[in-house]
């Protein structure tokens, strides 16, 4: 043993407790209870997925499925999400047709929802600088999906394309607590547009019409998370038996397998992302400076770039009334 072994620590430790961090450092994930004073506050805008630019976001259905024996829960990919028979969907339709009070409480256990991830860069984000200026994925649900479909198909005014790299508009993420969840009301995109923010010479700098577009082509392949990752996983053994034995759970009966046979079958192609045939996905990306060793403050402001001013206060809850539609006025309030 050596001589230096410190008994009183391992009779009386005083064992750290670490703040757990993103387990996914690729990916962005802000809410209520990581903000200040319970409102989460930061700017974004939305970035093109390069090796498919139609299709720069993913959409599925999930359920987040709780095992009442252990009362742990994990997400489901629901198969109607590629026009399959559900397991998920006919509980949930099974127990709110119940003539059973009781039983149709069971139907929320089986409830989907519509989610949706995109790239998106962090723009300015007062509670996690070290996030500001690189391009990281953003899971989000039919709310702000909402939003921004408004935006490219307006009842009236003109149309606006959120993930267009030069002529997006910022987006305000204003994050409440409401009931419990995540309450995104207030967040709405802005009047001003903020084009994406690449590396040149070492400093983050806003594209324009005279930016070549290899530069930006190669930024976007060194600095992007892969998004076909985010699309719909067909089922494999393991999760039809965790959904067969949460259903067997709460309803007494086992799925009838051969019913859903075709759940479980593997098959190629099941993202609903697929892969722009004009990129050359396998060509070697050239050497650039990673979003890593940059940042927000050396952002160059050049004339014309459109781009605001980003040095802000620090958030003021008290005086926030509400979100106004002008970035400088927007920014104002953080």
């Amino acid at each position: 043993m050596a001589e230096n072994y410190d008994m009183d620590a391992l009779f009386h430790p005083k064992v750290e407790i670490s703040t757990p961090k993103n387990s996914n450092p690729l990916e962005y994930s802000p809410s209520a209870d990581k903000g200040k004073n319970g409102i989460y506050q930061s700017i974004i805008r939305f970035v093109s997925w390069w090796q498919d630019p139609q299709h720069s976001y993913s959409e599925k259905w999930t359920c987040w499925l709780v095992d009442p024996v252990t009362n742990r829960g994990r997400s489901i990919d629901c198969p109607t999400t590629v026009g399959k028979p559900s397991p998920l969907q006919d509980m949930y339709f099974k127990f709110k047709n119940s003539e059973s009070v009781q039983e149709q409480k069971k139907k929320d256990i089986f409830s989907r929802k519509r989610q949706y991830t995109a790239i998106i860069q962090v723009i300015k984000d007062e509670q996690n600088k070290e996030l500001e200026g690189k391009l990281l994925t953003w899971t989000f649900g039919k709310k702000v999906f909402d939003k921004y479909e408004a935006e490219k198909k307006p009842i009236i005014g003109e149309a606006h394309e959120a993930f267009d790299l030069l002529d997006g508009k910022a987006f305000l993420l204003n994050i409440t607590k409401v009931s419990g969840y995540n309450n995104y009301d207030q967040s709405k995109f802005l009047d001003q547009k903020i084009p994406l923010l690449i590396s040149v010479n070492n400093k983050l700098t806003p594209i324009d019409q005279n930016t070549p577009r290899e530069v930006v082509l190669n930024f976007l392949k060194e600095n992007s998370p892969d998004l076909s990752i985010y699309g719909y996983k067909e089922w494999n053994q393991e999760i039809y038996n965790y959904v067969n034995q949460v259903i067997t759970a709460v309803s007494g009966s086992p799925i009838a397998s051969n019913n859903y046979a075709n759940v479980r079958n593997n098959v190629n192609n099941v993202n609903n992302i697929s892969f722009s045939k004009d990129v050359p996905i396998n060509s070697t990306p050239t050497s650039g400076i990673s979003t890593q060793e940059l940042s927000i403050d050396d952002i160059q402001f050049d004339g014309g770039s459109g781009i605001p001013s980003l040095d802000l206060p620090d958030l003021n809850i008290s005086n926030f009334n509400g979100i106004s539609g002008n970035l400088d006025d927007a920014l104002k309030n953080l």
